[in-house]
């Protein structure tokens, strides 16, 4: 194993993205929130890419809630020298063979799920894309066959104030549609990478006065998740 650390090799679909999506709202900044993210986000790609169950895959487990058994704690795989020159960790990395080394890197998938406040932080994300993804490409010992930035996000999504209140609701598809990278990320890398927004809605969301209210959400109408190439 890679240096050591101890990681999760994923075998096997153990959840549904709309499962996820119910508790979202719940322990936000949580890494068993994170792990399961990242674990159903792979099951789903693997779902409708089937040709990539060849590779090895690793994603980050901090939690050892996650799993009882010591052997599934550990963290994400790190490129050793992006583009930058520095280091450069991966939230979800197939590999080609079992060893788990920049050579053989050759599936990066980056993962958001945000779920509220999405507006305020749309040019961010964008911007950060275009960056992540030279720091992957121009990695000097990466070959990289296709980089996913993956992201499920309600298409209403609320504003909470700080104390918890609704104070109103971001439009989360026309905030994408002008600060999408798409076009830019295309014209550097062309096929191997793709940006994927996968939208869903909120049961009866604008009738919430509360983020209490949404602790366990009816997700409806889920996109597809669709890799393209």
């Amino acid at each position: 194993m890679w240096e050591g650390t101890i990681m999760l090799i994923v075998k096997q679909n153990i959840m549904q993205l709309v499962e996820f999506l119910q508790t979202t709202f719940q322990d936000n900044r949580s890494s068993l929130r994170t792990t399961k993210l990242h674990k159903v986000i792979l099951d789903e790609i693997l779902r409708v890419k089937p040709e990539w169950k060849k590779y090895t895959w690793v994603i980050e487990v901090k939690d050892p809630k996650f799993d009882e058994t010591a052997v599934n704690r550990g963290r994400e795989y790190k490129i050793k020298q992006d583009g930058y020159g520095g280091t450069f960790d991966i939230d979800i990395a197939g590999f080609e063979g079992d060893e788990l080394i920049d050579e053989n890197l050759k599936v990066v998938i980056l993962v958001k799920a945000n779920n509220s406040c999405v507006g305020k932080n749309i040019k961010n994300f964008a911007n950060t894309s275009v960056g992540e993804a030279a720091r992957v490409f121009y990695a000097p010992n990466v070959k990289l066959e296709k980089l996913l930035f993956v992201s499920v996000l309600p298409r209403v999504s609320p504003i909470f104030e700080n104390d918890g209140n609704v104070k109103g609701f971001d439009n989360v598809i026309s905030y994408k549609k002008r600060s999408d990278p798409s076009n830019i990320l295309n014209a550097q890398y062309g096929n191997k990478v793709q940006v994927i927004d996968t939208y869903y809605d909120i049961g009866d969301v604008r009738n919430k006065k509360t983020k209490s209210e949404f602790s366990d959400i009816i997700v409806e109408n889920l996109d597809e998740l669709v890799v393209n190439g």
